[in-house]
């Protein structure tokens, strides 16, 4: 392990777990990168990633989000969320924990790096604090899935209705995940489509940290953030000089196989993005870091980060 973890107390006073990779080398304080995990896992799954970029001169933060990880570990609520609004919440934790690396590290580079969930919280934290960022990078980012969504969220908001927003509902747990599984049939395990690494799944499987069962809140909140952020307005509203670099595995059912995840590109470019990079692996699944070109890709992200933060 190549970190350190602490917590931090958020604008409503919950706790959160972060982890930090100070920068390592002699270019040290080269820049601060903040990375947003997606759902279901925990920032600690970062560590590769985050190591090479240690030696590249960087320093890496990540939190736990609420429902989470160490974070959820705090109170042994694994997936519960009782908020009202998971992604303005989770976005709130994301800007304390900017401001608490601004403070370690006045007058340095900032990146925010965004998988999966955590790239489209990143697309709604640009939204509300673009201009305090230098460069923005999303792993498996998606459009929204219109059948899939669409069902989804009705059936999401009719359960939160009758059941509430706190419980969660197996049906609907094994529909999202599931969904997406049967890309690969016949199926070896459940998490097939994270990655074609069979190590890389089997660890995933094993992790101690790994939910699936969330409070409804936690779905229905996703799909309509993921809904309002692939409309025009959204795309129109980041800031036109920040620079993207986007990438993403050509079988990744979350990206629709490479069909949605391009549009996301295309969208950004066709309003007003000026410097955008789009990475389609071949053959690649849901995670391009626990791939098995993995090497290949985190070249790719240090090749980028070299030419915008030299």
């Amino acid at each position: 392990m190549y970190f350190k973890t602490d917590t931090f107390e958020a604008k409503d006073g919950e706790i959160i777990c972060y982890y930090k990779w100070e920068a390592q080398g002699s270019t040290k304080d080269r820049g601060i990168i903040q990375i947003a995990h997606g759902i279901g896992e925990h920032a600690g799954r970062y560590d590769g990633i985050a190591h090479r970029l240690q030696k590249e001169g960087f320093t890496i933060y990540a939190n736990d989000h609420r429902a989470h990880g160490k974070t959820a570990e705090i109170k042994r609520l694994y997936g519960y969320y009782d908020g009202e609004n998971y992604f303005e919440d989770v976005v709130k934790d994301m800007h304390a924990l900017t401001e608490l690396m601004r403070a370690e590290h006045p007058n340095t580079k900032f990146i925010l790096f965004g998988h999966s969930m955590g790239s489209l919280l990143s697309r709604k934290y640009v939204l509300h604090y673009g201009n305090e960022i230098d460069a923005l990078i999303l792993s498996g980012t998606a459009d929204f899935i219109k059948g899939l969504g669409h069902f989804g969220l009705a059936s999401t908001k009719m359960v939160s209705m009758l059941r509430g927003r706190q419980r969660s509902n197996e049906t609907l747990r094994a529909f999202f995940f599931d969904e997406f599984n049967k890309k690969f049939k016949p199926n070896r395990t459940k998490l097939d489509w994270i990655s074609s690494d069979e190590a890389a799944v089997d660890a995933f499987e094993a992790d101690p940290y790994r939910i699936e069962n969330f409070s409804i809140g936690v779905f229905t909140d996703i799909l309509t953030n993921s809904k309002q952020l692939n409309k025009t307005s959204a795309f129109v509203n980041t800031p036109d000089e920040l620079p993207i670099l986007i990438f993403s595995g050509d079988e990744d059912p979350v990206g629709e196989m490479g069909k949605g995840v391009s549009k996301v590109a295309k969208n950004y470019q066709r309003n007003g993005i000026k410097d955008l990079t789009f990475n389609l692996y071949k053959g690649g699944r849901h995670e391009m870091l626990n791939e098995k070109n993995r090497q290949e890709v985190e070249e790719d992200i240090i090749t980028w980060l070299n030419i915008h933060i030299p």
